[in-house]
């Protein structure tokens, strides 16, 4: 009896064990099932940030130039087109071909293609004006410039465009300040940098913005001015401007002094209208219709008229005749005057201006009188 007790209890424990035998394996197995699990979801999740660092990266470089392709080919005038391939050529050294119409935008803000340094690259070169002699150097140091900055700016637009203007120094003060291109940030650059520079004579305030804040060190609206030679950078104005806009004169157009900053008499000035070759046998036109708001004698624009058209008005300055008078509406190419040199002008031609106030607000007319 005792021995069948003692076997029975033989048994029992054999049969514990085995359970806790089968448990224990039972724990082990789903152990190596969450072990695995977790390994599965950490690598699946390496896997997904290596793939958003990718595309991350992808945008820093790309992504701007997928907003590139979007903007068209740049409205420039032929002096500057002419340099289409050539700046195309150098931008492929860098694979960056798809920024070619920006940089024919940039070249038309900067010179309007005239002269032997068409990129105005001589101070990227070697720290001032005048260094570089002929618009083949002036390419490849401009397109090296532009380069850098783009670069050193994680390839945002505005930032880029900005700094090729300021200098690379208004990445540094970005970065420090938030990281990201406004307006405003280039105002308070230019307000330091111009009280910094004040009394060298390098720099005058032009621009109506410019002397309102102090911000005369470069060109506050730089990125607007550039921006505007590209399709769908055009909004507000442009967008009226586009229907109907006719000639101011009815000759083959060329701009002898183009929108933007230039050195007249050795002094450095923002010209605020492009100036458009002709001789007092020519007339001038409304480019639409309009009412006129100013005919007479103004200053240094000597016999002037402008024209309000809506939301902005155009002005034709230099006149050597006026053929309309203040409050008299106007039909699109309509005789207004004659060309002239009257104020202050070396020779014959019209200085030509768009704007959105009657004696400020100027913005570069060019794409809307090559299109």
């Amino acid at each position: 009896m005792v021995k069948v007790i003692n076997a029975t209890a033989a048994v029992g424990k054999k049969s514990v064990k085995n359970r806790i035998k089968e448990k224990y394996r039972v724990l082990t197995v789903r152990k190596k099932i969450i072990l695995w699990s977790i390994a599965i979801i950490a690598l699946l999740f390496f896997i997904i940030m290596i793939g958003i660092i990718g595309a991350i990266q992808g945008v820093l470089k790309t992504g701007e130039n997928v907003e590139m392709s979007a903007f068209g080919t740049a409205q420039v005038s032929p002096e500057v087109e002419r340099y289409r391939e050539q700046i195309a050529s150098e931008l492929s050294k860098f694979e960056l071909e798809q920024y070619t119409d920006l940089l024919l935008a940039l070249m038309m803000q900067e010179s309007g293609g005239r002269g032997n340094d068409p990129m105005q690259a001589s101070e990227s070169k070697c720290g001032r004006i005048g260094c570089i002699k002929n618009p083949d150097e002036s390419i490849v140091y401009g397109v090296k410039h532009f380069v850098n900055v783009l670069q050193k700016a994680n390839y945002d637009v505005k930032l880029t465009l900005q700094s090729y203007n300021f200098g690379s120094g208004f990445i540094d003060y970005v970065m420090a300040n938030g990281g990201a291109y406004t307006k405003e940030l280039a105002i308070e650059y230019s307000q330091k940098m111009y009280q910094k520079f004040k009394n060298t004579g390098l720099y005058k305030c032009h621009r109506p913005a410019a002397i309102q804040y102090q911000a005369c060190y470069g060109d506050i609206e730089y990125v607007d001015a550039v921006l505007r030679y590209l399709p769908s950078a055009m909004m507000g104005n442009s967008a009226t401007l586009s229907n109907g806009f006719s000639s101011p004169l009815k000759r083959s157009l060329e701009i002898t002094s183009p929108y933007g900053w230039r050195t007249l008499d050795g002094v450095r000035e923002f010209h605020l209208g492009v100036d458009l070759s002709c001789n007092e046998s020519n007339t001038v036109h409304a480019v639409q219709d309009g009412v006129v708001v100013y005919a007479g004698v103004r200053g240094t624009y000597g016999n002037l008229v402008q024209i309000q058209h809506g939301n902005f008005i155009s002005a034709y300055a230099h006149l050597s005749k006026i053929n309309v008078k203040n409050g008299q509406s106007v039909s699109s190419g309509q005789s207004i005057g004659a060309c002239g040199k009257t104020g202050r002008a070396t020779g014959t031609h019209l200085h030509f201006e768009l704007k959105t106030e009657m004696w400020g607000g100027q913005f570069d007319p060019t794409p809307f009188l090559f299109k």
